[in-house]
């Protein structure tokens, strides 16, 4: 017996799951096949899409602290953003990833590498840390839109002058021009792995000696814990078999 979470995996495998068929109503759309704009914009697909995105980053934020090489496993994450952002601009570019979901935790794990060597390793620290990265995730929750707020909620407008050129998206400015079919800014997604990160560190050691750690469904942990592949691949996988479908009508 190992001393792996497996309860993080299947959540993990869970979520990936999840964003698999969420993708796929996408491709779905593209070719015509049952899925409307409407269901995709409407309020149910959009909660669904934040829930994805939300536990996604979280955990990778928690599960920080439980593995080793974290610069590598940043560089790893940021080169994947790269790639799907270079695949996609050559193939797709009316469907191009820029600053896509792996640019955000890529970016996000080198910085909590170098947070994690200054900061004191207490209690009191992870949860300071974690009541503040809340609030900033939630007072900038709406960067990306020209405001301070979350959703609904505006608390102030932010200069025009911020949201001009490169590289202001990929902190969160986004430019008139800029368009992403799967866009997480450092800001405020960065804010979301540091709560993770901060509540990892904010409970009790013990806590993760009891058995519901250890509970695993096992092909969901089977894709928690080869997730970055399995994000890498399951979109032009998905997109064939459904393009290939679309053949036979």
């Amino acid at each position: 017996m190992n001393n792996r979470l497996h309860l993080l995996d299947t959540i993990r495998g869970l979520t990936i799951f999840s964003m698999i068929a969420f993708h796929a109503c996408w491709d779905l759309m593209y070719f015509n096949m049952g899925i409307t704009q409407e269901f995709l914009f409407g309020t149910g697909a959009y909660i669904w899409q934040q829930s994805i995105c939300w536990t996604f980053i979280l955990l990778s934020g928690f599960c920080f602290s439980f593995g080793s090489h974290h610069l590598k496993r940043g560089l790893l994450a940021l080169g994947g953003g790269v790639l799907i952002t270079i695949v996609t601009c050559l193939f797709m570019p009316e469907e191009r990833d820029v600053f896509g979901v792996l640019w955000a935790i890529g970016i996000s794990t080198l910085v909590i590498t170098l947070v994690d060597k200054l900061i004191p390793k207490s209690r009191v620290c992870a949860i300071i840390g974690l009541v503040l990265s809340g609030a900033l995730f939630f007072l900038t929750r709406g960067v990306n839109y020209g405001y301070l707020g979350f959703e609904d909620i505006v608390i102030c407008s932010l200069p025009k002058s911020l949201y001009s050129g490169y590289p202001m998206p990929l902190l969160g400015f986004t430019a008139p021009a800029f368009f992403s079919s799967d866009y997480f800014s450092v800001i405020p997604w960065f804010f979301l792995y540091s709560m993770g990160y901060f509540l990892k560190n904010s409970l009790d050691k013990d806590i993760f000696s009891k058995r519901i750690w250890s509970l695993k469904v096992a092909p969901l942990s089977f894709i928690g814990r080869h997730s970055l592949l399995i994000y890498m691949l399951h979109q032009p996988i998905v997109f064939g078999i459904i393009y290939l479908i679309s053949l036979t009508r």
